[in-house]
């Protein structure tokens, strides 16, 4: 029987290391780059408190899972320290494993194509039709059913704005999300067994993998998932925007004569105090 760990010690042992060394390995843009990198990241984390902490607080007190005795030391809104502090912790191991990765941010035609945008608010729509149907029909989906429904909405919204943009690089955001999904599962599994935190029976299918619940899995790669879809869309975005004033730096300003936007020394306009021989 493993030792149980408090949250915080499952901290130290499993998440601070390695967002140490994703933070070395990490690359060193030039600054405008690492700018927007950065605010990105901070973008993230504070909305993965906004969105993450209502539903949690609601599946602990309903009784979707709970944690050892003396595995938690405070709690807010019925959620513990150590898991405030994952929301955190997840969000920026992602990030760095998103620009470990690597990926282009760069607006190409046919990133705003309506087809891949309609698909995905299509699907995002239907996951929170189907989640709320999941929690009406039994018990046992509720941490399934509330997973899906909660994912549905950033799933609706990330495609509406770049679905065209992601439709075209599946391999980078799958590879991102997953890799780290990988380590998380893999913690999640000893946390288990360690007995930090436990699993209902009651509102759980009981389908697992490796020992690992279907719900658990699907809860690390669906936070991943939005976590970097938000990374690179925010980039994304952000180089659209500078294509747009690249174009309008080019064009003459309202009240401009082509003279004003060609300049003095245009052979297309020429001095007029020259006198041809």
């Amino acid at each position: 029987m493993l030792p149980t760990l408090t949250y915080l010690q499952f901290h130290l042992v499993f998440s601070l290391p390695v967002l140490g060394l994703l933070w070395y390995l990490a690359p060193r843009y030039e600054p405008t780059r690492r700018r927007r990198a950065t605010v990105g990241i901070a973008i993230l984390v504070a909305i993965a408190y906004l969105y993450t902490t209502p539903w949690i607080s609601y599946m602990i007190r309903r009784g979707a899972w709970w944690y050892a005795d003396g595995a938690v030391l405070v709690r807010a809104l019925s959620i513990p320290l150590g898991e405030y502090l994952f929301f955190a912790v997840q969000t920026v191991v992602t990030a760095f494993a998103l620009h470990l990765i690597g990926f282009d941010p760069t607006f190409r035609e046919g990133d705003f194509d309506r087809k891949p945008r309609i698909a995905g608010v299509v699907a995002g729509t239907a996951m929170v039709a189907g989640g709320v149907w999941l929690v009406t029909l039994d018990a046992s989906y509720l941490y399934l059913g509330g997973l899906v429904a909660w994912v549905g909405p950033v799933v609706a919204l990330q495609w509406a704005v770049g679905g065209g943009y992601l439709a075209r690089t599946p391999r980078m955001w799958l590879a991102a999300t997953l890799l780290p999904a990988a380590y998380f599962w893999a913690a999640d599994r000893i946390a288990i067994a360690m007995g930090t935190w436990e699993l209902s029976t009651e509102y759980t299918t009981g389908i697992a993998v490796l020992g690992l619940p279907i719900e658990e899995m699907l809860f690390f790669a669906s936070a991943g998932i939005m976590t970097v879809n938000g990374l690179v869309l925010f980039e994304w975005v952000l180089d659209w925007n500078d294509g747009r004033g690249d174009v309008t730096e080019t064009a003459a300003a309202p009240g401009e004569s082509e003279h004003d936007v060609l300049g003095p020394e245009s052979p297309a306009d020429p001095d007029p105090d020259v006198v041809d021989d």
